[in-house]
């Protein structure tokens, strides 16, 4: 039996048979996954990272974080340190956050391998386009936790999944191979919890914020 990697509940399996792969969807928390089989190796997915145009020389995808800074950083810190964490071959987020006087750090376990920015703590940090790719979220969510400062905040966006899955079988976003997970509100929800964050805000589209659950 597959269980999910979120809340560890048990999970069906269901098949895409436009792409001939497997998915679990937790009877719990509805979080869907590919089945490990499907998973695409280290290289591979490597090599799609390296076709991504997400440069300054995109008009669209730095106007987009120019938003995500308007809309969910700015209401909750406007300086301090801050961390984007998956920054990818560009780090146009950790550019702009360093523009406006962030003292910005910046890791991707490709581009920029550094671990050094285990020796700080932040104010903010931001995991963008992310966390779909992540085998085990939760274990990376318990990772950061330790690295925010109590009153700092957790900026994720990912698209959130349709909730039928007969409209997921049609989503756009399953067809990249190296998208693993899938949440909505409901496996989100379970994810902050298992982990210990409060959700602060989020559109319900593809953004959330959270911080650090206050201990008791």
């Amino acid at each position: 039996m597959h269980k999910c990697p979120v809340c560890k509940g048990s999970t069906t399996p269901f098949r895409d048979p436009q792409l001939s792969i497997m998915y679990h969807v937790c009877d719990t928390c509805q979080y869907v996954c590919k089945d490990s089989t499907t998973h695409v190796s280290a290289e591979r997915e490597k090599k799609e990272y390296d076709h991504h145009q997400n440069t300054f020389n995109s008009t669209g995808y730095v106007a987009r974080f120019q938003r995500l800074i308007e809309t969910f950083i700015q209401p909750y810190k406007t300086e301090g340190a801050a961390l984007d964490f998956g920054s990818g071959p560009g780090p146009v987020l950790y550019t702009l956050l360093k523009q406006i006087g962030f003292e910005a750090h910046h890791y991707d376990p490709y581009y920029y391998p550094d671990k050094s920015y285990l020796d700080h703590r932040y104010d903010v940090i931001t995991m963008t386009e992310v966390i779909e790719h992540l085998k085990d979220p939760k274990s990376v969510l318990n990772a950061l936790k330790p690295l925010l400062k109590p009153s700092g905040v957790l900026v994720i966006t990912t698209e959130f999944r349709p909730e039928s899955l007969d409209e997921f079988l049609t989503w756009w976003y399953r067809r990249d191979v190296t998208h693993l997970g899938f949440f909505n509100a409901v496996s989100m929800h379970a994810l902050f919890t298992q982990t210990g964050f409060t959700i602060r805000s989020t559109n319900h589209r593809n953004t959330i914020v959270v911080s650090p659950t206050p201990s008791d």
